[in-house]
């Protein structure tokens, strides 16, 4: 009997590695539900469940899985069948921990590729505990546990008894027995956890911060003599600083900061290294913490300014600021320095400085200066903003970015409606955007934040630098009575005669084109064309719109000086056949507000000469012109078409119709009086 029973095995040995297990066919068996990225998982208490559903065209057989049992573990062809899986025993431990195969067998071909695996008893949110320098001063640790537990503490701390949050969540704080008197992170004691009064394996480390720290590697002042600027000392204790270099002076400043004055200047071309900046406790000097001081040149050769104004888009202005941040941390900008404004509410806003710390990996956002904002915006406010960015940042090349709601020249407030026809619609507000519009991008936010062309002309012109370039992050400022006001402002100017969408410009794409060495001209020409491709998607969706035009500021005066002449030779046109670039529709206003200005200068002017010369020079001027098949407007929440793209706008049509609500005002533009 033993000897047939061993034949039948040595038999069945030998079938086998004839005929060895292959692979399930794709179609025979089927996991509908239950698992997760190939994994079957459990919670971390003992007995716990979880379900998965399998079709099967095959009887089917689960084969054992160390700690797991099945109900049902095996049954016959099926199109649904939900097993019920139970781990035997807790993790007690602080990791997951992976318990084996599941393997699913059907005749002689197996199943493979999903693993089980088990949650800890005891899930937490962060792998270390951080406190503060100094003692007492309780930090929160939060965990999850399904049962009740109890955390002991060890070492140099002390800890609250732990405090349900909810069904499975608890919280603990921790603090530090002693102070921290060195500058080095220091792991003080460690958290372990007791449930049904058993200790789980693995401990949670508390760290102690150091009593003085720094969030950079260096700290970099400006090149010229008589610069200031304040550093943050990250400590809890009194301190006192020195220098070994007499290139500057510090002094302790305000709360944990440093003030530091340059003594003398860097003109060479490269920054250079100072000295050391030592910070010192004032009750143990033994502790102290030394960081290097580096000094820019006096100018940079490069500077872009950014500018963000209002709160309404605040969300889209913190995406475009992550977008510069990426660029900022690939090493692009080393060259180039980098500040913006960004409001934090309403009535405060913060200029900052944003530079990449190459040893510590990061980006810093330095807070430069702070700024309580009036009720009613202001040029003498903007003019304080924008020279501070110009006095921090001194360059070679300086760029200004500015991103807001955008309503071209058009007053800041609505005035102009009650001297016109326009007040008998009032309540059907122009600039109210259409039921379902999507958000699109005036100078300010409502009537009191808002700013004329002309005040922001001014501000700019008291920067004190010169600008290469403005871009218009902002709706409809490719329009020639803005250009105009602003020709005196900068070399260049990029803008859209139409509606940006809220999401603005993919800035990712264009800084890294800015930075480099081909002329402003030839850049901006590069971002612009960037700009609408990014918007085309090539299915032709509604909100496939992005304009864009090159405008050279020292040709606007020429160009005014033809516009004159053609204003000589006008004959009375119908508005609405004229390209437009407003959704502004009849039963909102009498008339469009932006108009082409080249179709309408081709369309209404009766001397051929005085249009060849427009033309000609409106070439000069705009030099490059990008556009969409359509552009979407919020005011009729639509595509509209594009027929006639010469990238600049004019008002001019709205004399055609005396109902128009801005025809006093556009009479009053510095455009107006130049070309008539």
């Amino acid at each position: 009997m033993k000897r047939l029973t061993l034949y039948f095995a040595l038999l069945s040995l030998i079938f086998g590695a004839c005929n060895p297990v292959q692979p399930v066919p794709k179609d025979h068996l089927s996991i509908l539900s239950g698992v997760v990225n190939n994994q079957l998982l459990f919670d971390g208490t003992a007995g716990a469940e979880t379900t998965f559903t399998i079709s099967s065209k095959l009887a089917w057989e689960i084969l054992d899985t160390p700690g797991v049992t099945y109900n049902p573990s095996s049954g016959e062809a099926t199109e649904s069948v939900t097993i019920t899986a139970t781990v035997h025993e807790a993790n007690r431990t602080l990791e997951s921990r992976e318990l084996g195969d599941v393997t699913i067998r059907l005749a002689r071909t197996r199943f493979t590729g999903i693993t089980a695996h088990q949650r800890p008893l005891v899930t937490l949110e962060q792998q270390e505990v951080v406190v503060a320098a100094q003692q007492n001063l309780y930090e929160e640790f939060t965990f999850e546990c399904k049962e009740a537990v109890e955390v002991i503490p060890s070492g140099d701390i002390v800890c609250t008894a732990s405090k349900p949050l909810s069904s499975s969540k608890y919280n603990v704080t921790v603090a530090a027995t002693k102070d921290n008197l060195t500058a080095e992170t220091k792991t003080i004691g460690y958290l372990t956890f007791k449930v049904d009064g058993t200790t789980l394996d693995g401990k949670v480390a508390v760290n102690q911060l150091p009593a003085i720290s720094f969030d950079r590697s260096r700290v970099t002042v400006g090149g010229n003599e008589g610069e200031q600027m304040s550093f943050a000392v990250n400590t809890p204790f009194d301190f006192t600083v020195t220098s070994t270099t007499p290139a500057i002076t510090v002094v302790r400043g305000a709360e944990s900061k440093v003030d530091i004055t340059v003594v003398e200047p860097n003109s060479g071309s490269e920054e250079r290294k100072l000295g050391t900046m030592t910070i010192a406790l004032a009750d143990n000097p033994a502790c102290k913490a030394s960081i290097d001081v580096w000094q820019r040149k006096s100018k940079a050769d490069k500077a872009m300014f950014f500018y963000y104004l209002g709160t309404s888009l605040r969300g889209y202005y913190d995406n475009n600021m992550k977008m510069v941040e990426k660029i900022v941390k690939s090493g692009a900008m080393d060259d180039c320095r980098v500040l913006a404004f960004i409001q934090s509410s309403q009535n405060s806003g913060k200029l900052l400085e944003i530079f990449y710390d190459k040893e510590f990996d990061t980006v810093i956002r330095e807070q430069i200066a702070t700024y309580d904002l009036p009720l009613l915006y202001s040029q003498r406010m903007i003019s304080r903003i924008l020279k501070d960015m110009a006095t921090r940042a001194p360059a070679v090349e300086c760029g200004l970015f500015i991103g807001s709601h955008g309503k071209g020249w058009l007053p800041k407030n609505s005035s102009s409606a009650a001297r016109t026809t326009f007040s008998t619609v009032a309540a059907d507000d122009i600039w109210t955007p259409a039921p379902g519009a999507i958000m699109v991008r005036h100078i300010g936010d409502s009537a009191n934040t808002q700013l004329d062309t002309t005040e922001l002309a001014g501000a700019i012109q008291s920067m004190g630098c010169e600008l290469s370039y403005i871009v218009f992050d902002a709706c409809y400022m490719a329009n020639v009575e803005s250009a105009y006001d602003l020709k005196d402002c900068a070399d260049y100017i990029l803008a859209s005669p139409c509606e940006i969408i809220a999401s603005g410009m993919p800035y990712e794409k264009i800084l890294p084109v800015m930075l480099g060495e081909e002329s402003v001209e030839d850049r901006l020409n590069s971002v612009g064309k960037i700009f609408v491709d990014h918007y085309t998607s090539g299915n032709n969706s509604i909100y496939d719109s992005a304009c864009s035009a090159v405008i050279h500021c020292n040709e606007l005066e020429a160009l005014a000086v033809a516009t004159k002449r053609v204003n000589g030779f006008l004959r009375d046109i119908d508005p609405d056949s004229v390209q437009v670039y407003d959704g502004v529709s009849a039963s909102r206003n009498p008339t469009h507000i932006f108009f082409d200005i080249e179709d309408y200068v081709l369309k209404s002017c009766t001397d051929t000469d005085a249009t060849t010369a427009f033309t000609e020079q409106l070439a000069r001027t705009v030099t490059g012109q990008y556009h969409t098949k359509t552009f979407y407007s919020a005011y009729n929440n639509k595509a509209n078409p594009i027929d006639h793209y010469s990238g600049l706008t004019t008002s001019a049509p709205i004399l055609l119709n005396s109902a128009s609500a801005y025809i006093e005002d556009w009479k009053g533009t510095a455009w107006y009086k130049a070309t008539h």
